[in-house]
C-alpha cells in the first residue's frame, strides 16, 4: 500500500514531536539535580540530537528501503523530533564525498546563521517582554 507523502511525514512528525517531548519531561525529571536549559546545560536537547543522530545513521545506512519508509521515519518522525539528525547526515555524506568546501560552508554557514538569527530575536523579544 502506497500513502501520499504529505500524510506520512505529517504523521511521522506528530509522532516525532510528541516523543521529544516526553523524553525531555522524563530527562528533566530524572536529571532534575542537574541545572537545564538558561540556568546550565540543555541535557535533554543534547541527548534527544544523539538519538536523533544514531536513528537516522541507521536508517540511511538501510538503503533497501522504500520511499515511504524514508518519509515517515526520516522526514517525519526524526523530522519532529530533530532537525539535527538530518544536518549531520547531510554533513557526514559531504564527509564521505570529501567536498570540503561545501562542509566548511555548510557546517560554519550552520552555525553562524542559526547563532545569529536566535540570538537576534531572543534579545529583540526579551526587549520587547521588558516594556
Amino acid at each position: 500500500m502506497h500513502f501520499s507523502p504529505y500524510v506520512l511525514v505529517g504523521l511521522g512528525g506528530a509522532i516525532g514531536s510528541v516523543l521529544r517531548w516526553m523524553i525531555s519531561i522524563r530527562l528533566d525529571d530524572s536529571l532534575g539535580s542537574l541545572p537545564l536549559g538558561r540556568e546550565g546545560f540543555a541535557w535533554p536537547t543534547l541527548i534527544v540530537n544523539i538519538l536523533g543522530c544514531l536513528a537516522i545513521g541507521f536508517i540511511a545506512g538501510h538503503r533497501k528501503h522504500s520511499l515511504d519508509v524514508w518519509h515517515f521515519w526520516v522526514v517525519g518522525v526524526l523530522g519532529g523530533f530533530t532537525t539535527f539528525s538530518t544536518f549531520m547526515m547531510e554533513t557526514s555524506w559531504q564527509i564521505q564525498a570529501q567536498n570540503w568546501p561545501y562542509i566548511i560552508l555548510y557546517v560554519l554557514g550552520t552555525f553562524g546563521a542559526c547563532y545569529a538569527a536566535t540570538a537576534y530575536t531572543l534579545k529583540k523579544s526579551e526587549q520587547r517582554s521588558n516594556r
